[in-house]
């Protein structure tokens, strides 16, 4: 459904701007868009944790990825397809800097997406599981 709308939306944008997409310039937009929500490439968890320390996402999310209140987020597992995992580490909005291809080839990228999305899901506190109120010694 998403793949639609984005296909629609880049069809009526294009008929609102006056060009027309005929041929391979229409086939080549629906590629484009379909191409975004692809799976992630296989990548290896094992390369992807050596890559995490070696370009240095540990020193801001931790060694497992497990985020810090203030260097940076917990990064996973969480549901982030692929596509927008590597578009953030190729153009980050906020204080992250950049991995360009030049320092993070699309493999190693691929990698490191393999080795957070492996992270076991953060543990609920206790207090937070339990319905009655945490006993005070």
């Amino acid at each position: 459904m998403i793949k639609t709308l984005l296909i629609i939306g880049v069809v009526c944008a294009t008929v609102l701007s006056g060009t027309v997409l005929r041929g391979p310039a229409l086939s080549g937009t629906i590629l484009r868009a379909q191409s975004q929500t692809q799976p992630a490439p296989a990548g290896s968890v094992e390369k992807g944790r050596l890559g995490f320390v070696r370009v240095g996402c540990a020193q801001c999310h931790g060694r497992e990825a497990q985020g810090s209140p203030t260097t940076g987020p917990r990064l996973g597992p969480n549901g982030l397809p692929y596509s927008a995992f590597a578009r953030y580490v190729r153009e980050p909005r906020l204080q992250m800097p950049p991995y360009t291809e030049k320092i993070l080839p699309d493999m190693e990228l691929a990698d490191l997406y393999a080795f957070v999305q492996s992270r076991p899901k953060a543990a609920t506190p206790p207090a937070l599981l339990s319905s009655q109120p945490a006993k005070q010694n």
